[in-house]
Formats: C-alpha cells, structure tokens, sequence
C-alpha cells in the first residue's frame, strides 16, 4: 500500500470529504481481498485517528462505510428512484432504500402492456443484506444473495410475492388477504406471522421456520398442504421429494438479518456455502476431507474474516490462505 493511498485512508477515517478520484482509488484498493493484510495492520496503528463510533474498525467494516459513502455521494439521503436503463418492456431501476448495507441493493420492474401491470424485484447481492417494507406494511429481510419479486397491483387483489434466496418475513396480519411466498417447489401461505424461508438454488432443501403464527406449506406438483407451529421448521428434500419435521435453534436460524453470522453443529460443507454468500468469496476445499466435521461458531456484526478462519483452522486441523476473492483451506 503506497503513501498515497494511505494519505487517502488517513482523510476517510478522520471524516473528511474525498474527492471523485480519491473514491474511485479506494473502491478499486478494496475491489479484491489483495490488500486485506495490509490495510487491516494500517487499522491496527491508525486507529485513534477514526471518527466512526465503531468499538472496532476492521478490513470488512471499513470495506462497507466506503460503500455506504459511495452511496451517499451518487443518491444523496433521500429515498427516490433513479432510471438506470430502459427498454420498452424492462426498466432497471438502483433504489436508495431503507436497509442496511445499501450499495448495490437495486429494483427491477417489468411492464406489461396488456394490463397495464408492474412487477418489481428487489435484490441484495452476494455479500449484501436488505430490509424492505412491502406496500401493506409488511417488513422483509433480505440475505445475501437473494431476491424477491412482487407485483404493482400487491395487496389489491391479493398478497404475493416470489422469492429466490433466503428472506424472513414479519408479516402484517389481514384475515382476509392472505400473504403467500412462492419459493421453488413450494408456498408458503400465511395471513399474519413471523418466519425465515430459505430457498437457495445450491441447498438442497427448501426450508420455512416459523418463529410466531401460524402458516401451511403447500408442495406445488405432489398437490400437498402442511401445517407448521412456533418453533418448528419444514425441509422439503428437492432429491427425495419428501418433507419432514424439527426444532430448529432460532438464534442460528434468524439472527442474519442482524447482521450476525451464527453455525451451530453445522456440517462443513453447509459452513462453507453461508462463507460463500455472507463474505461474497469463493471458498476451495476437498468436501471428502471435511465430510465428518461439524462447527459452532458465534460472530457478531463487524467482526472480521480473518477471526473466523482462525477458528476453523484450530477446529478442524486446517489450514486458511485467502488469494484474491478465494479461500483455500486445506488439511494440515
């Protein structure tokens, strides 16, 4: 890391304004995992200077108030739309919302001329979380990686919305509207309720854990309705087509949306995938060497990459290097 860059780092922790080259230095600096080392020693001795009232300034934290900042300079504060690109069927639409971690988070709709309906998407990228509030007051937590898509004429005829990813839903309780979830596979139909669904392509199972109410879980092709009570989440199996039952640990099972990244006897290979989405980084390893491995590990918001491949490396016996936006870990 050259003088100049952290010249520039000096002027952005101390809150200073930076200039548009300045920014675009930065942002190109924190592109890749390249200068994670360096720049988190740079932290370690510079960090009386800092203006943020973070108890702990770190490569990742810092990485997202370069982000936010960013953010701020292109939207300003306040809440509006902004065309990206348009076509005659399809508009791409970047959206200020009112989430966290708001860089990249963006709106989709498409029209359709024949009935004069909307469809909007609301995504929040690998590495990204988002917190949106639905037109009939319902609030939604989306994780890394995910997206839901819902229609101009939502709670006018109906309360629907599609979802890709993981999201959990507090949902705003009308007796006679329903509120349903398609997720692959599967709906989730509820009237008023709390409940996770995660419906990732790369797992493989549909999961819904329901916190509070009550909702039916409703298998498209086997024609299928199943109840499901507090405390209880569903897994549909895309292999077998078969469903079942269990408790589930609300901490490790919801606590994402505060930003606070929680295994619980998780088998290795399920760890690497929320490694994967949470850090938006490519993780390499032999699932063979790892197939009897199971870790719980509790992260809260703002602590660093670096502190959780320290404990997997204790824990399994491995070794973690990071090059670039890969992780290899292998065993010692």
């Amino acid at each position: 890391m050259n003088q100049k860059t952290q010249s520039i780092l000096d002027k952005f922790i101390k809150g200073e304004s930076l200039s548009a080259s300045e920014l675009r230095e930065l942002r190109d600096m924190f592109s890749d995992n390249i200068h994670r080392e360096d720049i988190n020693q740079w932290l370690t001795n510079n960090w009386n200077n800092a203006q943020f009232d973070d108890l702990e300034l770190s490569y990742d934290n810092l990485r997202q108030k370069i982000r936010d900042y960013e953010t701020q300079q292109k939207f300003g504060s306040a809440f509006y739309h902004r065309i990206i690109n348009t076509s005659h069927s399809y508009r791409r639409i970047a959206a200020v919302l009112f989430a966290f971690l708001l860089l990249g988070i963006s709106i989709f709709y498409t029209y359709n001329a024949l009935n004069k309906e909307k469809y909007y998407v609301v995504e929040a990228p690998l590495g990204q979380k988002a917190k949106i509030k639905l037109p009939d007051g319902s609030t939604v937590w989306l994780n890394s990686g995910s997206s839901i898509k819902y229609s101009s004429n939502f709670d006018k005829r109906s309360r629907e919305v599609e979802l890709v990813g993981e999201a959990f839903f507090e949902v705003k309780k009308n007796i006679n509207k329903k509120f349903i979830v398609h997720a692959p596979f599967l709906d989730v139909e509820v009237t008023g309720t709390q409940f996770n669904v995660n419906a990732y392509k790369d797992e493989p199972s549909v999961e819904t854990a329901l916190v509070e109410g009550k909702v039916n879980i409703i298998l498209r092709k086997q024609d299928e309705r199943h109840s499901l009570t507090p405390g209880k989440i569903i897994s549909y199996s895309k292999d077998s087509k078969r469903i079942s039952y269990s408790s589930f640990n609300e901490e490790s099972t919801v606590s994402w949306k505060e930003n606070r990244l929680i295994f619980i006897n998780d088998d290795f290979p399920k760890l690497v995938r929320k490694i994967e989405k949470w850090y938006n980084m490519q993780v390499i390893f032999n699932p063979q060497e790892y197939e009897n491995n199971k870790l719980t590990v509790r992260l809260l918001e703002g602590e660093q990459l670096d502190q959780l491949l320290k404990i997997i490396e204790v824990a399994v016996d491995s070794k973690c290097v990071v090059k670039g936006n890969k992780i290899y870990i292998t065993k010692n």
